[in-house]
């Protein structure tokens, strides 16, 4: 059975300067791993570690300079992203003066849905990450935590096969919510692949299913945990 997302040799630098000074910052290094479909994977790394930009790759929303990264069999170009995929940045941002329920429509409008599918999806949305007791705050007046868990539910907006959280569920504690916690469990179940990223090993630790640790842009370690029941422990080392 293949992996839910194979990755080999993936490596991004980035470039600034003038061309008689340019300066090139390695933010990936010959990247190789593969999540299967079903795992929470937590991407722990320091600060410029290159946790983002492998999340912006893994997404398709940034090119590497080598290397693929293929998603249920299809591989990302640079005019193909396979469907499925479910991307939320750090800080997620959304107009100020819709309500909670009305941004998640809007949003729901991006996918090919019928009108009754996109209504009975946001209010599912709504209950899966607790808001719908917020539905018709503005989003101005939320709390960090619960814009958090706003983006959250815009990802399982569309049927999603993989959902990447770049720190979106992380500073707030919400990976200790046990509502969050129970919806990644019930996303694992499902066949549905979870990739977040955090700043360390804290937070993942209770929801995912492995850990990999990048330094510098490479992978130097991933394990597995035992916490979750919804995906067999696999032995895996990665060492560089």
């Amino acid at each position: 059975m293949q992996p839910a997302v194979c990755v080999r040799g993936l490596s991004k630098i980035y470039r600034s300067g003038s061309k008689a000074r340019a300066v090139s910052t390695p933010a990936l290094r010959d990247v190789t791993l593969d999540v299967e479909a079903g795992e929470i994977v937590g991407i722990v790394g320091r600060p410029d570690a290159g946790k983002s930009t492998l999340l912006l790759c893994l997404s398709g929303l940034l090119r590497a300079d080598e290397g693929t990264i293929c998603w249920f069999g299809e591989q990302i170009t640079q005019h193909h992203v396979p469907p499925g995929l479910a991307y939320v940045p750090q800080r997620a941002g959304y107009y100020s003066f819709l309500s909670v329920r009305e941004a998640l429509e809007y949003y729901a409008t991006l996918h090919d849905l019928s009108s009754a599918s996109r209504a009975s999806q946001v209010e599912t949305a709504l209950r899966e990450v607790s808001l719908h007791v917020h539905a018709t705050r503005r989003v101005s007046s939320l709390s960090p935590s619960m814009v958090q868990r706003l983006g959250l539910a815009q990802a399982l907006i569309g049927a999603p096969r993989a959902i990447l959280l770049d720190e979106t569920l992380c500073g707030e504690g919400l990976l200790f919510d046990k509502d969050i916690a129970a919806l990644l469990t019930r996303l694992s179940a499902r066949g549905i692949t979870v990739v977040l990223a955090a700043p360390n090993q804290v937070e993942v630790h209770r929801v995912a299913t492995r850990i990999i640790n990048i330094v510098e842009g490479r992978v130097v370690m991933s394990r597995p945990l035992f916490g979750l029941p919804t995906t067999p422990p696999r032995l895996v080392a990665e060492q560089r």
